[in-house]
């Protein structure tokens, strides 16, 4: 007799596991159907909850998953399970596994200060959360590169497009030359820079002459074309 009550208590641990791996194997692929593109790992909560009396439940194991959340999944993600043996709902539970889904960004190579010009070795890559991104974080070294830091970064943190600009040709309050170009006509005039600009950028300044503010766009030499 002992033989057989211990070799039920196996069969039935066995049974047990077998169900809560069927939840997982279902789940996983599930999840990864509405993830879209990218790495993906998948961090599930613990599903003792479905580990059932296979004794008292016989019959194939079958799953209905459901969730509110839209594709492309990502973060926190409440999924009702129905967990059946046979035609029997055994067990109906809602678990939340988080979704995480890596991709590649610009990272700091080393602590950098607000002001410096960005060279390739300010610049790495490095796998990140897109789940916990911002918006305007930066993908692609080579756009940063000679770009001017707005403020200070970390080394391992992200760059954000909001905190980088194009190194100014034209600083605030520089003297400029205003070239004023109308078909074959061009006149030139002194004015005043309103605010900061780079290359092929658009600032405000002031004709020294008239006083007058006007816009204009600023050229690799730092003059100011203005339209009119």
């Amino acid at each position: 007799m002992l033989p057989f009550l211990l070799l039920l208590g196996w069969s039935s641990s066995a049974f047990a596991d077998s169900a809560e791996a069927k939840v997982r194997s279902d789940l996983e692929r599930f999840l990864r159907a509405k993830v879209g593109s990218g790495a993906v790992s998948i961090d599930y909560p613990p599903l003792a909850v479905f580990d059932i009396d296979r004794a008292r439940n016989p019959g194939p194991l079958r799953t209905s998953l459901e969730t509110r959340s839209k594709a492309p999944l990502r973060g926190r993600v409440p999924v009702t399970v129905e967990l059946y043996a046979g035609d029997r709902l055994v067990g109906r539970h809602v678990v939340s596994p988080y979704v995480r889904v890596m991709e590649r960004v610009v990272v700091a190579s080393r602590d950098l200060r607000r002001g410096e010009v960005l060279d390739e070795d300010d610049l790495t890559y490095g796998e990140r959360d897109a789940t916990r991104m911002q918006r305007d974080v930066l993908r692609d070294a080579d756009a940063i590169v000679g770009r001017r830091l707005r403020s200070s970064i970390r080394e391992g943190r992200m760059f954000r497009s909001s905190q980088i600009e194009r190194v100014p040709v034209v600083e605030r309050g520089d003297r400029v030359t205003l070239i004023l170009q109308s078909g074959g006509l061009q006149i030139h005039a002194i004015g005043r820079a309103q605010e900061p600009g780079a290359s092929g950028e658009w600032i405000r300044v002031m004709n020294v002459d008239s006083r007058r503010e006007i816009s204009g766009r600023v050229d690799r030499e730092g003059n100011v074309h203005v339209a009119f």
